[in-house]
């Protein structure tokens, strides 16, 4: 750990921790706005993602939901939330914005939308 406010982290090395879900929630409908017919609506929320082990990494992100032939979905939307710097190898200098590029790639190829979805179905349906 650095004295800056983030962990860094290989790209590796991050693939081999295991986060763990905290917490997910439906964003507050803004509502949208009338016009001609049906107006457009999407429902949409966060999930907060903790790793388990030191230094303590903290994740999270926006999502939307989508309904399609095989059910509803998940899908990240924006940049990932995180105290986490990855990097691509050891001794490498930070590029906040290669490691945003990273994160996205470790969320996208992750099975996070399962367990979000059944928090969420807990959460408001008790």
């Amino acid at each position: 750990m650095s004295d800056r406010p983030y962990v860094r982290m290989t790209f590796a090395a991050m693939q081999r921790r295991q986060l763990r879900h905290l917490v997910s929630a439906l964003d507050d409908d803004i509502g949208a706005s009338a016009g001609d017919g049906a107006t457009a609506s999407a429902i949409t929320g966060y999930t907060e993602w903790v790793g388990e082990g030191e230094p303590v990494l903290t994740m999270g992100w926006d999502w939307e939901m989508r309904a399609g032939e095989a059910g509803v979905a998940l899908r990240r939307v924006g940049d990932p939330r995180s105290n986490l710097c990855v990097v691509m190898r050891a001794g490498a200098a930070d590029d906040l914005d290669d490691s945003d590029t990273l994160l996205k790639i470790l969320i996208d190829r992750s099975n996070w939308q399962e367990e979000t979805l059944r928090y969420l179905q807990h959460r408001y349906h008790g």
